[in-house]
């Protein structure tokens, strides 16, 4: 048996461990964490040295567990998350309250769209209930809610429209259409709404299917309905980027309205007629906090139908 000291292992090395476990991308995993990508390289080198162990296999397309790696994640993982809580609801108890909501939004939404509004009006009815908020793309607040870290998260439609996930529930919200961003000299910026047909010339900005493969799959699935295939000519890491990589009239990408990253200046937003978009209200079947049925009809009273 190997003498291990594991009184220098931290709850911290162990969250990131987990996280790169899980997220198998180091920068994102830095980003997460507020650290530069060298220094938390150092941390789970540190952590590989105190416990004699290699933990990952290290390689351009990313980090994979070993054998070893893998049955330490399968037996932290929870241990985490449930310190996680513990130590969450300790400060929530501190500010004198009992109950506590985590709600995860995707990053490239308005928040004062709905979620803000609704996050006040239920906070004036039971301020008791202390909500935590959570921003990330779609792939990681859809993790947080499956790992049980988030107890609701706001998504794109497309994220959970072809997806059948064991104890998640789910509801469309705030439907509305696709829209086309581009720039404001963009020969079809000057329609009042298109059809996805008279998209054939357009380059496509997308997100990574390496990110997230449904978004590049909506597009797809969108072209190939008027008899065409997408010009994909640039694939950005986030959402967020979208709007960064715009650099000719030609160049487009789809969104909703509660995109949040166009610059209203240079960019518009036209909707695309007879296309779905909207945004998904998600939660886990075996949720047991009764308020957060309320929560969840706060956000639905915002959109009447």
């Amino acid at each position: 048996m190997h003498n291990v000291d594991i009184r220098n292992v931290s709850l911290g090395q162990m969250q990131y461990f987990v996280k790169v476990a899980e997220y198998k991308n180091i920068t994102k995993v830095a980003e997460y964490f507020n650290l530069s990508q060298p220094t938390l390289s150092k941390k789970l080198k540190s952590l590989e040295s105190q416990l004699d162990l290699q933990l990952f296999f290290r390689s351009r397309k990313g980090f994979m567990l070993t054998p070893a790696g893998k049955y330490l994640y399968e037996m932290w993982k929870d241990k985490v998350t449930s310190l996680e809580q513990e130590i969450q609801y300790a400060h929530i108890l501190q500010a004198g309250r009992t109950k506590s909501i985590v709600a995860a939004c995707l990053d490239s939404f308005r928040p004062n769209a709905f979620l803000l509004p609704a996050t006040r009006n239920f906070s004036q009815k039971y301020p008791d209930v202390h909500i935590r908020i959570e921003s990330d793309a779609a792939q990681d607040i859809r993790r947080m809610l499956i790992h049980d870290e988030a107890d609701i998260i706001f998504s794109i439609y497309y994220d959970f429209e072809e997806k059948e996930l064991e104890q998640i529930d789910w509801e469309l919200v705030g439907g509305t259409p696709h829209c086309a961003c581009m720039r404001k000299s963009n020969p079809l910026a000057g329609k009042k709404e298109l059809s996805v047909s008279d998209l054939q010339q357009s380059e496509f900005i997308c997100i990574s299917p390496q990110y997230l493969p449904e978004y590049v799959q909506m597009i797809q699935n969108l072209c190939a309905a008027y008899g065409f295939a997408p010009n994909i000519t640039n694939y950005v890491s986030s959402a967020n980027s979208l709007t960064l990589n715009i650099q000719s009239d030609r160049d487009v990408f789809i969104c909703d309205k509660y995109y949040a990253d166009m610059n209203e200046e240079e960019h518009c937003l036209i909707p695309i007629r007879d296309t779905e978009s909207g945004f998904v209200m998600a939660w886990r079947k075996d949720n047991r906090k009764a308020y957060l049925k309320d929560f969840r009809q706060e956000v639905l009273e915002l959109f009447p139908e």
